[in-house]
């Protein structure tokens, strides 16, 4: 490993409600909305606590949780409270933790997502909740419950996946499991949750390090040990934005993006403000949108993409320098700058450290900040070995001017 492109200090956890995280420019605070949804009063309280206690700087995860900066510790420790109180968090940290849940952001808007995808996210969220021994997940584990529909199903990922089968057997079972690279066959939605916890409590049982999402052949032995035959295997393929994911989606849903998760509190204040022209709903999702229901245009919002078309869609990168003492440079302020350059179909990651924190899956094209400058990895992660060093910002244009137009 490159002296330049030394390994950083991996903290192994995100922040959460009660587990706040200190950064350079302050603790980070984070709140996980119901189902991935905040109403528009909701919305206007995060943006008053982000400009009231933080500095005002609000990202959107690629988890659909909602992250504040700027705290001292004293708001930090309050902050929890008034979430739970505004409908945002559960009052005991257990249960918190163990509602890693995502939701597809257009069930019951889409006609052609699953119409009990909604009734199944409540299944499960309820069986986590009441589900204690799953508190020994790691931080990091997730479920998603994919309805499919104009978003296709494989548009969320997570460690254990309750996925809407395009042609069921019958119609009461529609939905199959996914962990890693394993799949059940067609449950009905109670066996599917059941499904779910099992293998959760299998992955517990067998001390695993390493989470299904990140190592797929974990799925077979865990479906093994919870006495189950999966149906077939298939390696899960790493998170992608769906073709579309800005301005007009269907029907009367219309959705905005934040450039890299990135929103100041009056953008959200904003974003309030045309949730409630339609019908008073943020739906948030996992690419660093909202979506809006009830609209009769394409909303216009300042520093939000509703452009499908916008080159800042290809480009992934993380709080970077100030905001992270690891971080060697600016890096969003320089992937930003670099979107127009970029060939068509061809992203972009760019890194502070070797974590990779902004996107943990294979991008065609990463960089990764460092003493000597920019390590470029081709088709890779930012924790794979640098194929050489560029310099400075300059010779990175120039180089990405001179990839193929066509992508690579």
């Amino acid at each position: 490993m490159s002296a330049a492109f030394s390994a950083p200090v991996v903290k192994g956890w995100c922040p959460g409600l009660f587990a706040p995280m200190q950064a350079a420019d302050g603790w980070l605070v984070r709140v996980r909305p119901p189902l991935g949804r905040l109403t528009a009063a909701q919305a206007l309280l995060i943006a008053q606590v982000a400009e009231q206690d933080g500095n005002g700087q609000i990202s959107l995860t690629n988890r659909g949780n909602v992250q504040l900066r700027g705290f001292e510790l004293e708001a930090a420790r309050a902050f929890p409270q008034r979430m739970i109180e505004a409908g945002l968090g559960q009052p005991d940290p257990e249960v918190e933790r163990r509602l890693a849940l995502q939701v597809s952001p257009l069930a019951g808007v889409d006609a052609a997502c699953a119409t009990d995808t909604l009734s199944c996210a409540y299944a499960l969220r309820d069986a986590l909740i009441n589900c204690q021994r799953l508190s020994a997940l790691p931080d990091k584990f997730g479920f998603c419950v994919d309805g499919g529909g104009f978003f296709p199903t494989g548009s969320l990922q997570a460690d254990i996946m309750l996925q809407a089968v395009a042609e069921p057997v019958t119609a009461d079972h529609a939905w199959r499991v996914v962990c890693g690279g394993a799949c059940s066959g067609p449950f009905a939605v109670n066996e599917a949750v059941q499904t779910a916890l099992a293998l959760g409590n299998a992955f517990i049982k067998r001390g695993e390090q390493k989470r299904p999402l990140r190592s797929p052949s974990i799925g077979e032995n865990l479906f093994a040990d919870s006495g189950l035959v999966p149906e077939r295997a298939e390696m899960s393929p790493g998170r992608k934005r769906p073709a579309v994911c800005a301005g007009h989606l269907t029907g009367t849903t219309y959705a905005s993006v934040a450039p890299l998760g990135r929103i100041t509190a009056s953008t959200l204040r904003a974003c309030a403000g045309i949730a409630q022209e339609g019908d008073g709903v943020l739906r948030i999702t996992s690419w660093s949108g909202f979506i809006f229901s009830g609209l009769k245009k394409t909303p216009e919002i300042s520093k939000m993409i509703v452009n499908p078309d916008d080159a800042r869609l290809q480009v992934y990168a993380c709080i970077g320098a100030p905001g992270c003492a690891q971080a060697a440079g600016d890096v969003g302020r320089d992937a930003l700058s670099l979107a127009p350059f970029l060939p068509q179909k061809t992203d972009l990651h760019v890194s502070g450290c070797r974590k990779g924190c902004a996107h943990p899956d294979v991008a065609k094209v990463t960089l990764v900040a460092g003493a000597e400058g920019y390590g470029l990895i081709m088709q890779g992660r930012a924790g794979d070995e640098p194929i050489r060093i560029i310099p400075n910002y300059e010779s990175v244009r120039a180089f990405l001017q001179a990839l193929p137009k066509g992508g690579v």
